[in-house]
């Protein structure tokens, strides 16, 4: 059991500016884009904060007015951001809502960025972890510098001896790693966290833990379970620290989508209600609102079978939310 004093997350990731122009071209006429604030672990921590935790984010940030008003904006929605101030512009990227930012679809304009030009070494680990319960990154982060990479090491080394739940969420963006094997450092990272989400194909890429399932590509493949349980199995035969194992499973084609998730804990892999629907709105966030929710539920002492689903179905509504970040017309409380 933690002390009751300590009762914030803690997220560290980039903060960024998403330009999401129609895919028809029309903001060329129109000469009008609509731009949201993004970033994984920026998303994750927005999602809290809509639902009364209490949150940090370290970052990094020009020292600029739009520094000014993104540090602004923040605070309105009850974030504490911890970010180190330097000559710079913040990172971006490029998508429409009818992209996905795992294909060829996105643009990133994040190097340099004050984030990937930072040394983070703007606070002391007593500041940066005062009151905290829990750190959360995402595998995006280690790709965008080699100081990003070792502040996220050094993160987890000091949570772990400070007791505090290490959470890692296994993006992989190619655009990013451009051509690296990522699997050294996501393996180093490895021994510090608690709970784990991704899929099982993300776990292979980041893990080395190869699909051995024959799988025919569709949602309802029963091998798709068989090789999450045995994805999470030996994910903690090497490394016996994770607790929680999610998978996403989202299939798409065209605008149809499936969707449904896993949780392996206690010894059981649990399957969540699945989800359909003929039309999709919004392809980015998803898996972030599917973690907040994970941390949410968990903190909260929920059953993992609740946590599961309320984490799917948060998820899934977020695919019908434009922009990075949940809305108030998801609220955990009220699914």
């Amino acid at each position: 059991m933690q002390d009751s004093f300590l009762n914030k997350i803690l997220c560290f990731g980039e903060l960024l500016l998403h330009f999401a122009p129609d895919f028809e071209g029309n903001w060329l006429n129109n000469q009008s884009v609509k731009i949201f604030v993004g970033g994984a672990e920026y998303n994750v921590a927005s999602a809290l904060a809509q639902w009364n935790n209490q949150v940090k984010l370290l970052s990094a940030l020009p020292d600029n007015f739009l520094g000014n008003q993104l540090e602004s904006q923040l605070k309105n929605k009850g974030i504490e951001i911890l970010a180190g101030k330097n000559n710079g512009r913040i990172g971006t990227f490029y998508l429409s809502s009818e992209g996905d930012m795992q294909n060829a679809s996105v643009v990133y304009d994040r190097f340099p960025s004050v984030f990937t030009q930072s040394d983070f070494e703007a606070f002391s680990f007593d500041e940066i972890f005062s009151e905290v319960k829990w750190l959360h990154v995402s595998t995006i982060t280690p790709a965008l510098s080699e100081n990003a990479y070792q502040k996220c090491l050094d993160l987890m080394k000091e949570a772990r001896s400070r007791n505090i739940t290490v959470s890692l969420d296994l993006n992989y963006r190619a655009a990013l790693w451009q051509g690296r094997n990522p699997s050294d450092k996501i393996k180093n990272l490895m021994p510090f966290v608690n709970v784990l989400m991704g899929n099982i194909w993300s776990i292979q890429q980041f893990l080395d833990i190869p699909i051995e399932y024959q799988l025919n590509g569709n949602f309802n493949d029963k091998n798709l379970l068989k090789q999450a349980g045995k994805s999470a199995l030996e994910i903690q035969k090497i490394y016996p620290n994770v607790e929680m194992i999610a998978n996403t499973f989202r299939f798409t084609s065209g605008e149809q989508v499936n969707y449904f998730a896993t949780l392996f804990a206690d010894d059981k892999l649990l399957v969540s209600q699945q989800y359909q629907s003929e039309r999709i709105e919004e392809r980015v966030g998803s898996g972030d609102s599917f973690m907040a929710a994970l941390i949410h539920g968990t903190l909260k002492g929920n059953s993992s079978q609740q946590i599961l689903e309320d984490a799917t179905k948060v998820a899934f509504k977020k695919l019908f939310v434009k922009g990075d970040t949940i809305n108030n017309s998801i609220n955990i409380e009220k699914l």
